[in-house]
């Protein structure tokens, strides 16, 4: 029972996080379950996926009852590549986890996940001063989607923090508009993770209890989280995400340090 409310809490704050600021949740998810959890990292990634991929589904269902107007196109193009990213993403995971011992693989992702988020985070606090595009061009938005789905799916955290930066510096857009965009190609590349997860050679031990009690949380928190970012003042969220950043980097570099350590 208390491992089913461990997962419900952290799963409910992740993707109420998610879904307002881009984050898509697995980036909360995935460090404070490694602190809080004995799963191993493949079976941690797999309930990550899980809540974030549901967390999606919530999210841009709501925003498209609330009429938000995507650019077919750019979602489209990015979103192909995420899942041709996620393929390779959960291809790489897959190969690391069978031929590294388990604690090499969390010192990988962590020190891995710890660089991008103090590369997004430097990037957000400084984005007045870093030049943005207009980017049209078909195979340079899907060649970013490769990039950012086997990232996000190689480190288990969904890839909103580099997603929202991507569309920041990419097309130019506001932190809501980049947070629902995020949140769009999260579904397509954690969709490709959940199905590979389903492909005989790449099954994931997991509990069903709690990946039940991981989609409910997920869709709870999806559906806060989508409201608060359609109510809330633009500057609040872009407030909310560079505190969330700044404490996720302080939680993943104590998971890297302890990783090292115990290695």
């Amino acid at each position: 029972m208390g491992q089913l409310i461990l997962y419900a809490i952290v799963v409910l704050a992740a993707t109420m996080a998610g879904s307002s600021v881009g984050l898509g949740g697995g980036v909360v998810i995935k460090p404070v379950l490694d602190i809080f959890s004995n799963a191993t990292t493949g079976t941690i990634n797999f309930y990550s996926s899980l809540a974030v991929f549901t967390m999606a589904v919530v999210s841009v269902t709501k925003q498209l009852k609330q009429h938000f107007s995507f650019d077919a196109k750019k979602l489209l193009s990015i979103s192909l590549g995420s899942v041709i990213g996620g393929f390779l993403g959960q291809s790489l995971l897959q190969w690391t986890i069978q031929d590294l011992p388990s604690s090499i693989v969390r010192v990988i992702q962590s020190v891995f996940l710890f660089l991008t988020l103090l590369t997004v985070f430097l990037y957000t606090i400084n984005k007045k001063k870093i030049k943005s595009y207009h980017v049209t061009n078909i195979f340079a938005i899907l060649c970013v989607g490769i990039f950012l789905g086997t990232l996000s799916v190689f480190l288990g955290i969904g890839g909103g923090p580099i997603n929202v930066a991507a569309m920041m510096i990419l097309f130019s857009f506001d932190m809501r508009s980049s947070a629902v965009y995020s949140v769009g190609i999260i579904f397509f590349s954690q969709l490709t993770k959940l199905v590979m997860v389903c492909i005989p050679g790449h099954h994931v031990a997991f509990e069903w209890p709690i990946a039940i009690c991981v989609m409910i949380f997920a869709v709870i928190g999806g559906y806060i989280g989508t409201v608060l970012n359609r109510k809330v003042d633009c500057k609040y969220l872009t407030l909310t995400y560079n505190i969330l950043i700044g404490l996720l980097i302080l939680v993943t570099l104590g998971n890297t340090i302890r990783y090292i350590i115990a290695v």
